[in-house]
Formats: structure tokens, sequence, C-alpha cells
């Protein structure tokens, strides 16, 4: 069993979101526009990844994240999709988008470490955790002729 999983719409219709998948897809339909919901998987999933890149280990393939982000990148997707069609959150879901920011956060901040990427991608698209590293570093004059000029 693979440790990161590619989010699809097939993840996301699974039970009560199969009725605001189709919701979604009918306005934009209507509207001439096309279907918004693959890209709102690719931005739930840049968003995951980008938060998780400090620290840890990426996949190669940019659509995979770690299966155990499965539920909360399916949770982020939904409640864009419910304000695509502009559909009001219930008390649980707003108590469960907070406690996801939260999560979200605690990713941020480097405090949590995910499964071994199945196909770990180069050191390019990891960012470095640490600060900032000086390039040129001008030398320290000593001595009299230090204060020349002033």
């Amino acid at each position: 069993m693979s440790n990161w999983i590619a989010i699809t719409e097939t993840l996301v219709t699974s039970g009560k979101n199969s009725a605001i998948m189709a919701a979604v897809q009918s306005i934009a339909t209507q509207n001439g526009q096309g279907d918004p919901v693959p890209e709102m998987i690719a931005d739930v999933t840049a968003t995951i990844r980008a938060a998780m890149s400090v620290g840890n280990s990426l996949d190669a393939d940019p659509t995979k994240i770690p299966n155990s982000l499965k539920g909360l990148a399916i949770r982020m997707i939904t409640l864009r999709m419910k304000d695509y069609i502009e559909m009001e959150m219930s008390p649980l879901e707003k108590t469960q988008a907070d406690a996801d920011r939260s999560y979200m956060n605690r990713i941020t901040d480097d405090k949590i470490r995910f499964e071994q990427a199945d196909n770990p991608a180069g050191a390019a698209e990891m960012q470095e955790s640490g600060g900032i590293e000086a390039t040129h570093i001008p030398r320290r004059q000593t001595g009299g002729g230090r204060t020349s000029g002033l």
C-alpha cells in the first residue's frame, strides 16, 4: 500500500459530497465555465504540500499528499465547493474547519512529521528549515585605519 495518495474527484464525491459536487458543476455549466473542482483539488493539494514542505520529504508526484492528510484535504475541498455554491457550513463543519486550520498551522510550524514519500522528490522542491545564510560578509577593519574619514 502506498504511503501517499492523489486526491481525485472520485474520493471527493464520497458520501454527501456527490450532491455538492453536482451542484458546483451545474452552476459552473450554467455560468458558461469549466468544472472548477479539479482546480479546487489542485489548490488544496498544493496548499497542504507547501505547509508540510519544511521538515518533511515530499513525493515527486505533485498531485500526492500523505494518506494521513486525505480527510483534511477532502474537508478543505468540500468547504471550497460549499463556498462556490454559497451553501452555509453547519456548526459541526465550522468547528471542524477551526480544528483543521489549527492543524494546518501546526504543520506549517514544522511540528508534525508525516509518512515517508513513496517516491521522494529532490531537494529542489523542499524548503530548508532554519534562518538566513549570508552570501557576502565584508571583512572587518581593525586598528586605527577603521575610523579614518569620520
